[in-house]
């Protein structure tokens, strides 16, 4: 063997041991994976006969309900829950909107807090709102979110009416926040 290929050879051999060194597979074990996963929940346009009953007298309650269940599989992981809440309300009077959330048998088990407020003839607002963390285990035992909207009374003593062109829009999420890692 010629001189030169003994030291292109030693050159090779040191050039691959001092460019690797031992690899720690136990390092997966300290991996965390963070996701997120966001649902839309409901949108409504609401316009006056919404809020009218067929003798055109006034609901103070409008109501609507979507279904949400979410798989027992991610429990461990989830670690934040946040809903946002869009509102455009061009009526000359204040809602309030309540999200309750409801169990397999349709029982109320956890009303979100606080009570979002779309004031009177106002542009978009955007609400968000973060369960505690000490609630959120109470998201796996919820099978539907109910939405109950407010129709407060008006200062003046005045009433909606069939021909009101006032709308109440009303965009909601929720937005899940996952770290998987191992337990």
């Amino acid at each position: 063997m010629s001189a030169s290929k003994i030291v292109l050879s030693l050159i090779i051999i040191i050039c691959f041991q001092s460019c690797t060194k031992n690899v720690d597979f136990d390092q997966i074990d300290d991996a965390n994976i963070h996701t997120t996963y966001l649902s839309t929940l409901v949108y409504l346009n609401l316009t006056a006969p919404k809020f009218l009953d067929t003798f055109n007298q006034e609901i103070a309650i409008t109501t609507d309900a979507v279904e949400a269940t979410i798989s027992q599989d991610s429990k461990s992981y989830l670690e934040k829950v946040e809903f946002t809440v869009v509102t455009n309300n061009s009526f000359p009077r204040n809602f309030e909107l309540s999200i309750i959330f409801y169990d397999a048998f349709g029982i109320p088990i956890y009303t979100l807090q606080p009570t979002i407020v779309a004031p009177p003839n106002s542009s978009e607002l955007t609400t968000i709102i973060e369960i505690p963390q000490v609630d959120i285990p109470i998201i796996y035992e919820t099978r539907s979110f109910g939405f109950y909207i407010y129709l407060s009374p008006s200062s003046d003593g005045s009433i909606i009416s069939m021909n009101d062109t006032a709308t109440l829009d009303l965009k909601s999420s929720v937005k899940l926040f996952f770290n998987y890692r191992k337990i």
